[in-house]
This record gives C-alpha cells, structure tokens and sequence, in this order.
C-alpha cells in the first residue's frame, strides 16, 4: 500500500512539474499518443516497420503491389541501377566538360 503511495506522489509531482518545463508524460497525453498510433479503420497500432514498409512501397515503382521479400529484392535491384546512372551522369560530365589547358 505504501508502495502505490510514494509512486502515486512521484506521479502529482511530475505532473505539477509540467507547466514548469519539465517533459514528463501525463496520462492523457499518452492516452492521445496512443490513438495517434492507430491505423485509420483499425484497432491495432501501426508498427514503426509498417510505417517504413508503407514509405518503402511507395518510392519504389510498382513497390505497392510487392509482397515483402520481392519488395526487398527490387529495393537493391533499384538501388543498383540509380547508383549506375549516377556513375553514367559522372562520366558524361568529366567528357563533355571543357579541359583546361592550363596556358
């Protein structure tokens, strides 16, 4: 009984500490934070992995229709071939670029 006491007083203080700067989570603000978290239509959270898998999806072409591991599979595919047209654009840009002759 004690216990729930002195954890119950830490509680009111942090609270009270609040408005003074302090960032300590009331129970409605967790309450919200929560809510925040659901999936519209939904009683289940959205992950932090769902989140990114749902970004993932939608940078890639036709990534929305994949499923998880054909998804990884065209991320490195994708990957690869925007890093070969870097290296393309680079060398265009070394051959095309005037030289300076130095005279």
């Amino acid at each position: 009984m004690q216990h729930h006491a002195v954890r119950r007083r830490k509680q009111m203080a942090r609270t009270k500490r609040i408005g003074g700067g302090t960032a300590a989570w009331t129970r409605r603000q967790m309450v919200s934070r929560k809510k925040w978290a659901l999936v519209e239509g939904s009683r289940k959270p959205r992950s932090h992995i769902e989140r990114r898998m749902k970004k993932l999806r939608r940078l890639l072409p036709n990534g929305e229709s994949m499923e998880l591991e054909g998804l990884f599979r065209e991320t490195a595919d994708y990957i690869m071939c925007l890093q070969m047209q870097v290296k393309v654009m680079q060398i265009m840009v070394s051959v095309l670029s005037p030289m300076d002759s130095g005279d």
